[in-house]
């Protein structure tokens, strides 16, 4: 029997031997593991500025609410209180705490002032969880340029998105003593790694033009009946985008901010403002001047589809400036048909449609632009709508471009939202005006410039007229292709007015579109809206009237205007 003893506390001495000696490292760990958990230190999120430096987008800490749901042991005490502190119903908030999962989300991103308040019902089951929220001082103001965060602190849509790499920074860490089923225990972090705050932008957004911009279209949506509009405007020398507003009727018939920049993601037919590809080509060509003379019927057949311009007339003598100015159909056509279709596809691809604006926009779409090489979307009446901006699918911002390019000097400028960027540190760096080619000659611009303010002067476009200022641009109509098959959607309508001033000496350029308007015509819908936004924003940008030269706003986005 002592035998048997002996060599029991033998094996007993030589296993303590064992654990204590040669695999203390590991079951120390094993216990540190038990005992110490790292959690995850967010970081501060990049802020977002406006040209002039207001803020329009900025995290601030919040705390989430955890449950260890199985700590709850069938006391549910203060419940009806910490449903009212959390927004919650009573039953809700019960189900939640019967999830056993150890780890359930109360409520996320709750300000300082609610976690007192949950904090003081003193419950055993509740822990604080370290989060960040992102918050715009100025409501939706600019939401569908921004974009959302999610809870997990990452860019989900728009600029939070497109720039999240900058903007989330890098999270940090630290080990924490926690007992055995995850819930905090006293003692200091150890281990710390701190995070590191997001660079900040500075956008070329001015944030009181952009809510005069919502406030003039807002205003015309509701006067026309419209379901929708979007307007950009854009310094003409840097490409900066200086607003971009998406306006939608949301329920109870209230104009609402899109939930997506239907600027960029969205095409629609534009109608007449593509003529400026026709034109545009024509003379870069040497095919036309602008004196050139065309016999114009009021209607002819193309591919068996007839054509006509809006209101009857006689078969009449135009020039072309005429022809711009009054947007005749068949005239245009007949300048197309000079072209050829190889020629014309080339200018719309020069002019930048088909193909990304280089704004690099999360889900900004090509739009949808014919070729006479593909049978597929290139017919026998083609050349009948192209021309006159019925057979292609196109964005808003494109055709901003196309504009802003004559406006430049013919030279294509890639459109941008970010003017600098702004290190954790404070340093600011300006970001380069990306210029892109030049599209058109000197000599075409000059020919083209007096088309176009034609337009405004004895054309489509009276109500597009500024006092004190010259306007150039152009007017589209067009119906809206059914959702369900080929064909129109019956009395559906875009009516759009793209243009700059002062058009001798080009400041901004503007597009206006309006969706399902009444007024169907866009010298009549949009036209008035761009005349509003404009005499505000050269003020806004101290531009001289007409014949004088631009004064500095004393902001380095706008430089001359």
């Amino acid at each position: 029997m002592l035998v048997i003893a002996a060599l029991a506390l033998s094996g007993l001495a030589v296993r303590l031997v064992q654990i204590q000696g040669v695999d203390a490292v590991h079951y120390a760990a094993y216990g540190s593991q038990e005992v110490y958990q790292r959690v995850a230190l967010p970081a501060l999120r990049g802020a977002i500025y406006d040209r002039n430096g207001n803020l329009i987008a900025a995290s601030s800490p919040r705390v989430d609410v955890i449950a260890d749901d199985y700590l709850v042991a069938g006391s549910k005490t203060g419940l009806g209180r910490l449903a009212s502190i959390l927004g919650l119903t009573v039953p809700a908030l019960r189900a939640k705490l019967s999830e056993h999962d150890g780890y359930v989300p109360l409520a996320y991103q709750v300000s300082g002032a609610v976690e007192q308040e949950v904090a003081s019902l003193d419950l055993p089951y509740l822990t604080f969880a370290p989060d960040l929220a992102r918050t715009d001082p100025d409501g939706n103001l600019f939401s569908p340029v921004l974009g959302i965060v999610g809870f997990a602190g990452q860019g989900l849509s728009g600029l939070e998105y497109l720039e999240n790499s900058l903007l989330a920074g890098s999270a940090g860490s630290e080990v924490v003593p926690t007992g055995p089923n995850g819930e905090g225990l006293p003692g200091s972090a150890t281990d710390v790694v701190a995070a590191h705050q997001g660079t900040s932008l500075v956008l070329s957004l001015d944030e009181p033009l952009q809510f005069e911009v919502t406030k003039d279209l807002s205003q015309q949506i509701k006067a026309t009946h419209a379901t929708g509009g979007v307007v950009i405007v854009e310094d003409r020398r840097t490409g900066g985008i200086l607003a971009m507003v998406d306006l939608v009727v949301g329920p109870h018939g209230v104009v609402v901010p899109s939930d997506q920049n239907l600027a960029v993601s969205s095409v629609y037919q534009p109608g007449s403002v593509m003529k400026l590809v026709t034109i545009s080509g024509a003379l870069q060509s040497g095919l036309i001047s602008p004196s050139s003379v065309f016999t114009v019927p009021y209607q002819i057949s193309l591919g068996g589809w007839p054509f006509s311009d809006a209101d009857y007339h006689a078969t009449e003598q135009l020039s072309a400036t005429q022809i711009l100015a009054q947007s005749s159909n068949i005239g245009t056509i007949e300048i197309a048909h000079l072209l050829g279709p190889d020629r014309l596809s080339y200018f719309l691809r020069d002019l930048g449609f088909g193909q990304p604006t280089g704004l690099g926009w999360p889900g900004e779409t090509d739009g949808l632009v014919p070729s006479p090489n593909d049978p597929a979307t290139w017919s026998p009446s083609s050349m009948g709508t192209v021309p006159i901006g019925t057979g292609e699918a196109v964005t808003p911002l494109q055709i901003l471009d196309a504009y802003n390019m004559v406006a430049n000097d013919g030279e294509l400028v890639a459109p941008r939202l970010v003017e600098a960027t702004i290190s954790a540190k404070g340093v600011e760096h300006v970001l380069p005006v990306q210029h892109e080619r030049r599209a058109l000659s000197t000599k075409t611009v000059s020919e083209l410039l007096p088309m176009l303010e034609k337009v405004t002067e004895d054309g489509t476009a009276l109500a597009a007229r500024i006092p004190g200022y010259t306007v150039a641009g152009k007017t589209g109509t067009a119906q809206i292709p059914s959702a369900t098959g080929p064909g129109y959607q019956p009395g559906a309508w875009s009516a759009t007015f793209v243009g700059f001033a002062p058009a001798q000496n080009p400041a901004l350029t503007t597009i206006v579109m309006l969706s399902h308007p009444d007024l169907i015509y866009g010298g009549l819908a949009s036209a008035p809206v761009f005349s509003a936004i404009m005499r505000y924003a050269l003020r806004h940008f101290d531009t001289a009237p007409t014949g004088g030269q631009g004064l500095s706003s004393g902001s380095s986005a706008v430089g001359g205007l």
